[in-house]
């Protein structure tokens, strides 16, 4: 695509990947499973909200500070909200993983596997999150500010596990519950997957207007493709290792592999269930 049509272009370097990361979750929930198993993923994923949530909050004290200054009181009520949403995901999530536990779960616990706080930090039970980490700050060493800039409408990997998940009722799946927690995973997902449009894919317009050149567009899509490459490892390993390396391979090259049907143009400033 030419560089005059910059939103379709970047919308278009991640979706190979995004689609993958729905096929992770499409593929777990296809397949027989235990509440063990369920446990694991819903931990690992409150995990990454709350620790997303206590970023946020740990950072907003300097937006307050800085309100009518050098910040909008518009992006200081967007960035409160965020906040606020990604503690109503770990609330979902942790809701579940409770009932299925019949323990609360432990927040320092959690806060270990988030990898998501602002000292990012790996797990050694978690390689794949430990290397998407890693990944990450090669980046930033590469391309500098650009990584930031780049990887601002990534949060959520396009809200596709999300979206996937808020499907499950769509789609076979097998359950050992006669279908009570696909019901409540399918209602939590819904929400977190509006939630997520507008924490990540709305910035699309955003970044793509900030890509002058076709080298600054082909460093961006450098950028997003060694990002969600590995992001799709993560999700992978949060979900149990559901696909085999020999397909993520597969979905790296594109092959048998279609773009997700989200309409990513017309997002809404506020999700629904925030409004």
């Amino acid at each position: 695509m030419r560089v005059d049509d910059p939103v379709a272009r970047l919308r278009a370097a991640p979706a190979r990947w995004w689609a993958g990361e729905a096929e992770v979750v499409r593929t777990y929930f296809s397949r027989p499973r235990t509440a063990s198993d369920d446990a694991r993923w819903l931990k690992l994923q409150a995990a990454r909200e709350l620790g997303a949530a206590a970023r946020q909050a740990n950072e907003a004290p300097a937006m307050f500070q800085a309100v009518e200054a050098t910040v909008e009181r518009r992006d200081l009520e967007a960035a409160v909200r965020v906040v606020y949403e990604e503690v109503r995901h770990y609330r979902l999530l942790a809701d579940i993983l409770e009932e299925i536990t019949g323990a609360k779960p432990k927040a320092a616990e959690l806060l270990a596997y988030a990898g998501t706080l602002k000292e990012r930090a790996g797990h050694r039970e978690l390689p794949a999150l430990s290397e998407h980490i890693a990944v990450v700050k090669k980046l930033t060493e590469r391309y500098g500010e650009l990584t930031e800039t780049v990887l601002k409408f990534f949060e959520g990997g396009g809200a596709a596990i999300f979206y996937s998940g808020s499907k499950l009722l769509d789609y076979p799946y097998v359950s050992y519950s006669n279908g009570a927690v696909e019901r409540k995973i399918a209602a939590a997902m819904k929400i977190i997957f509006e939630d997520e449009m507008r924490h990540g894919p709305i910035h699309i317009p955003d970044v793509a207007a900030q890509l002058r050149t076709d080298a600054d567009f082909r460093a961006a899509e450098d950028i997003v493709a060694t990002k969600a490459k590995a992001h799709l490892r993560l999700r992978n390993e949060t979900f149990g290792y559901p696909l085999t390396e020999e397909r993520m391979q597969e979905i790296d090259a594109g092959i048998g592999i279609e773009s997700l049907k989200i309409d990513y143009r017309e997002i809404t400033p506020v999700s629904p269930y925030s409004a």
